[in-house]
């Protein structure tokens, strides 16, 4: 129960250091449900909108569209589930207790890690108008076209032109720092760390996307291992700081990456090594599983010892409570010792 404790406050450390990331980045960031029901706001998402984080949460963002123009607003909302591509629009906002602004939006479609459901990402910005100055016409008030994508903007394409990237091999060590994050173009990195024992606690899987950075403030032992051959793309929090384009750009990964480390938590916080085993796999599933014939293959060789240290546990525990996973037919190992789950699993 120790090892376990101990992988909790580490793994929670680094949840703070992704939340603290995603508040101080400069830009007002969201996420909503299709129907516009805020689930996530940022600390700038707050102050421009003028309400208390904690109460944010759960409120529509029609509620803050002049009443005017919810009608307009709702039929704009339908359309943003629609393909993943970025749309840049406008709109008008009436932060608590202040006159309506015309704000810049970049919105992009996110599915759920299932699959099953969708989520919306804002990116706000407050533009020069206001409502006192200018009186917008009905037909202005949305300023979205549903069948056209726009480009977010020229900038983050200068800056991301023939930026270098760098390539690790299967094995290698990721260099960490304070001030620098990286984005996983190809191939599968892990986020670990060490108890005093020696034994590996896993705290991340990332695929391309994904990005991640140094967990030093919280967990001097954090590491990040190339478990495939990896290329990455680096930034540095001023790059992220001077340009509000590539900030709409990691934000979600960010998100994502909360939400990843939020299911680690849900596995080591389980007392039963069985049920740990159980979520492990479910969130392996949804990481990293590749749809085969008669079910799911985690497309990664994992060794029991691999499952035992993300379980906190022993080899010998894992490999009895493989076996007894075998012997329902909830998973199988194929010819190239991949393990393939149930399609109900």
């Amino acid at each position: 129960m120790l090892q376990i404790a101990e992988t909790l406050e580490e793994a929670t450390a680094k949840h703070y250091y992704y939340r603290d990331l995603l508040d101080h980045i400069p830009e007002a960031y969201l996420v909503t449900t299709t129907e516009g029901k805020i689930l996530e706001a940022n600390l700038m998402a707050t102050r421009l909108l003028r309400v208390p984080q904690s109460h944010l949460v759960g409120k529509l963002l029609v509620n803050f569209v002049p009443a005017t123009y919810r009608s307009s607003f709702r039929t704009a909302l339908s359309h943003l589930s629609k393909g993943k591509q970025p749309h840049a629009w406008s709109i008008w906002l009436q932060p608590r207790d202040s006159a309506p602004a015309h704000f810049a939006i970049t919105t992009s479609a996110r599915y759920s890690s299932g699959g099953e459901e969708i989520y919306l990402n804002w990116i706000l910005r407050e533009m020069t108008e206001t409502w006192t100055a200018i009186t917008p016409n009905p037909q202005e008030i949305l300023s979205f076209d549903p069948t056209a994508v726009e480009p977010v903007n020229t900038n983050l394409e200068k800056l991301l032109h023939q930026r270098p990237q760098q390539t690790y091999v299967r094995g290698d060590s990721i260099p960490l720092h304070p001030q620098v994050l990286w984005q996983v173009e190809r191939g599968l990195v892990k986020l670990h760390t060490f108890t005093e024992e020696g034994e590996e606690v896993l705290l991340g899987l990332l695929g391309a996307s994904m990005v991640f950075g140094s967990g030093s403030v919280f967990l001097p032992a954090y590491q990040a291992t190339a478990l495939t051959d990896v290329q990455l793309t680096q930034f540095s929090l001023a790059e992220v700081k001077a340009f509000p384009d590539l900030a709409q750009q990691l934000l979600p990964q960010l998100n994502c990456r909360i939400q990843q480390m939020e299911a680690l938590l849900a596995v080591a916080g389980q007392r039963r090594v069985k049920h740990r085993l159980y979520l492990l796999l479910r969130f392996l599933r949804q990481e990293i599983g590749e749809p085969v014939p008669g079910g799911m293959r985690l497309n990664l060789r994992l060794t029991h010892g691999d499952l035992a240290s993300a379980c906190c546990t022993t080899r010998v525990t894992i490999t009895r409570l493989i076996g007894e996973l075998q012997r329902r037919g909830k998973i199988k190992i194929d010819s190239k010792s991949y393990i393939i789950l149930d399609e109900n699993f």
